[in-house]
Parts: structure tokens; C-alpha cells; sequence
């Protein structure tokens, strides 16, 4: 039942992460100034495609580190290369970082954040000096570059999509074995009771 729940889970949340990239993608696109205080404004709409995009990224590599130990469990690597290559776009430290200060960004805020040293960064970028938090976006049309805290979305973004058909195809075999293993076990389980 675990490795079922936990296939779909992953599944679903790499879904997610392609859902609320093209939600962050459009709403930057149309976003052109604006208040919270304005009716309609997109600035409202980009903050929280932008942190439902950060939950996503962090949810979807999460789920896929649990289904990469049960599948080395059984010595299936597969996972691990896909998370190899995730990890030369981006650092997992980071993703989680990034998705802990987003949800306490208020204690960040006022420098209370258990990582107050992490939240603001100075990042060299193609000998450029970049100053970011984790509660700010960055982006450089010239060095096609979209910094989200310290993680270069756009390039961990290509490395996932180019990831995602060996997970949705992995974790539908790995659901569809435990769903052949859920009714054969039930199946036996009422001609024993007979």
C-alpha cells in the first residue's frame, strides 16, 4: 500500500510542478506593475503561483527521494540518476531553504528566521553580482536567468521536464505492481476465509 500511495503521490506533485510553472510563466508574463490594493492586480497572482511553484518543486523532489530509498531497497537505481541530474541544476538545500523561508518568510522578515544568514544572498552569476532573498524573484532576460532565493528556476525547471517521462512512466509501473499485488492478496485473502 505504501509504494502505491507513495507512486501516485510523486506522480501527482511532478504534475504539479508543470501546472504551476505555467501558471508562474503566464502571470510574469502579464504582469505589468500594480498594488495589492489595485482590482485585478497580477502582482497578487504572481506571489502565490510563485510560492504554490516553490511547495510544488520541493514536494515533487521530496516524494521522489522516498521512492528513490524504497526502489534501492530492491536495488533499482532509477530515481537516483533522475535525482543526480536535479542536482546539478540545483542544490536540494536550497530547494528546501527556499520553500521553509517562503512559508516563515513574516519571521524572515522581521530576522527571525532559523536561517536568517541564508535568507539574503549575494549570488555571482556570469561575473555579475546579484543580490536576492528568499522571499524576492530575479530576473535577467539578458542571461536568461529567473533566480527563486538561490535556485536558478528555469534551468532546474528543463532538467525536471526532460526528467519527467522516466518518473510518470516509473511510478506508473511501480502503482500499477502494487495495485496487481493489493487485489491478488485480497483475492487470496477471501478464498482462505471461504
Amino acid at each position: 500500500m505504501q509504494k502505491l500511495i507513495l507512486s501516485m503521490n510523486t506522480c501527482q506533485w511532478w504534475n504539479t510542478v508543470f501546472i504551476q510553472k505555467n501558471r508562474f510563466f503566464d502571470i510574469m508574463e502579464k504582469h505589468h506593475g500594480g498594488t495589492p490594493w489595485d482590482i485585478n492586480d497580477t502582482i497578487s497572482n504572481f506571489t502565490a503561483d510563485r510560492f504554490f511553484l516553490i511547495l510544488s518543486l520541493y514536494n515533487a523532489i521530496e516524494c521522489l527521494q522516498k521512492m528513490d530509498i524504497e526502489l534501492q531497497r530492491e536495488n533499482d537505481k532509477t530515481f537516483e540518476t533522475v535525482l543526480k541530474e536535479i542536482e546539478k541544476a540545483a542544490n536540494l538545500d536550497d530547494i528546501k531553504n527556499l520553500r521553509d523561508m517562503n512559508e516563515h518568510y513574516l519571521d524572515y522578515l522581521v530576522d527571525l528566521g532559523q536561517k536568517q544568514d541564508q535568507f539574503r544572498t549575494a549570488y555571482k552569476k556570469d561575473g555579475r553580482d546579484i543580490l536576492t532573498t528568499a522571499a524576492w524573484t530575479q530576473i535577467d532576460s539578458n542571461a536568461d536567468m529567473i533566480l527563486l532565493g538561490n535556485v536558478e528556476i528555469n534551468k532546474l525547471l528543463r532538467v525536471m521536464e526532460k526528467q519527467l517521462p522516466i518518473v510518470r512512466s516509473k511510478t506508473r509501473k511501480i502503482y500499477d505492481m502494487a495495485m496487481r499485488t493489493m487485489i491478488d492478496y485480497e483475492h487470496l485473502n477471501s478464498i482462505h476465509k471461504r
